[in-house]
Parts: structure tokens; sequence; C-alpha cells
């Protein structure tokens, strides 16, 4: 008696499934490495944010003034600039230097060209009183607030020690 050799065979055992988790090792350490790289990343952000809000809040100060937000304009252009360079520079001192001498730190400290047709008679401009009737700007403190926009964005920081 022969049997049946097809009754003899049994079903196909498949595997159990695979899952996903938990996860290899492999895994594991990239996902902690990702994790450390975007905390990397964010903490550098908001450091770079923080080290740029004297920037920002300068800008927001010269943009009042340019509104017409101020009766010495002129002179307020200079207030905001001597603050931002005490922040940004704090070794120098650079606010108690005289007004000729502040536009060429001024110069210096910035890799644009900046504050090139100021008139020989500053000095006597800044402290004058000029008719602001208007409201409007005069040409010479357009030039100083273009000259001074320019430097709060551009000019470079000191070095932290």
């Amino acid at each position: 008696m022969e049997s049946d050799p097809l009754a003899q065979l049994r079903d196909i055992h498949l595997p159990e499934t695979i899952l996903w988790w938990p996860l290899a090792p492999g895994w594991w350490v990239l996902i902690i490495l990702l994790g450390l790289v975007t905390g990397w990343i964010i903490f550098k952000a908001v450091q770079r944010k923080r080290a740029n809000l004297y920037r920002r809040q300068a800008l927001a100060k010269l943009l009042e003034i340019e509104q017409g937000g101020s009766s010495a304009p002129l002179a307020d252009i200079f207030v905001v600039l001597k603050q931002t360079a005490n922040i940004a520079y704090p070794k120098q001192q650079a606010s108690s230097l005289s007004i000729e001498k502040f536009i060429g730190f001024l110069q210096i400290s910035c890799v644009t060209s900046i504050f090139t047709d100021l008139p020989d008679n500053l000095s006597s401009a800044l402290y004058s009183s000029s008719d602001q009737q208007t409201g409007n700007l005069q040409s010479l403190e357009i030039k100083v607030l273009a000259s001074a926009k320019t430097w709060v964005i551009e000019h470079k920081r000191e070095a932290k020690p």
C-alpha cells in the first residue's frame, strides 16, 4: 500500500511579521544624533536672534525718527548711533568721541562706505534748530539717516573674549 505523497505535505509556515518597534540600535543612534543636531541649530538660532536684538531696536528708533517722531532728528540719529556703538563695542567707549572722530569710527567699523558727503560744519548743524513744521527731513538728515541704517545693519560686532 502506497500512501498518497500529497497527503504528507504540510502548509508553508510563514515567519512572524517583523515589527517596526523596538528599533534597532543603529536607529537609536541616528535619532539621538538628529535630536542633538536639531537642538544645536535651535540654540544657535536663538543665540543669534538675541545677539542682534540691539540692531532691531536701533533700526526701530531710526524708523521712528524717519517718520517724524523727533524734534531734532539729526541729533537723535547720532544718539541712537552712539547707543548702538556702545553695545556693539563696549571696550571702545565710542560715545565719548567728538562727532568727527565718531563718524571716523563708524566708517572704520563698517565694510560699506558711509557718511561720505557730510558738510564740514556738521557739529553746528547737529545742534542748530531746523524747520520741522512740515515734518519732512532735510537732505542732510536723509543722507545721515541712510548711512546710519547702513551702519546699524552692516557693522561688525566686537569679538567676545
